[in-house]
């Protein structure tokens, strides 16, 4: 599905008119037509403003993926968290797996420490 696409769903989802959005967004009526008929692609300033008005992420609003938002923001993650997923994503898969293994034993002797402390 494209941008345009996309973006005709979400105001319709949201029964919200196209002059609203404009005027909510502060750009012309003409360019947000543009952006729907397919004839016209926005910046990244105003991708970014219409993935935080409608609530979805920008990999949405392009077509890269179907899922309207992340599990999880960073806004969610203190900063250890929030640099393990960081690395995790910079990792290769077979690098990933052996973290994931890794961690799954760290977790697992936790467990079993606070098992044996009872």
């Amino acid at each position: 599905m494209n941008f345009g696409t996309r973006l005709e769903n979400l105001l319709e989802e949201r029964n919200i008119s196209q002059k609203q959005l404009a005027s909510d967004l502060h750009i012309a009526a003409s360019t947000l037509n543009g952006y729907l008929r397919r004839n016209r692609e926005p910046d990244f300033s105003t991708l970014i403003e219409l993935a935080d008005y409608f609530e979805v992420s920008t990999d949405y609003l392009l077509g890269v993926t179907n899922l309207r938002s992340f599990s999880s923001t960073p806004d969610d993650y203190d900063e250890n968290e929030g640099d393990l997923v960081s690395i995790y994503r910079a990792l290769k898969p077979k690098e990933q797996d052996y973290l994931l293994k890794q961690a799954h034993i760290y977790y697992n002797q936790d467990l079993d420490s606070s098992s044996k402390k009872k």
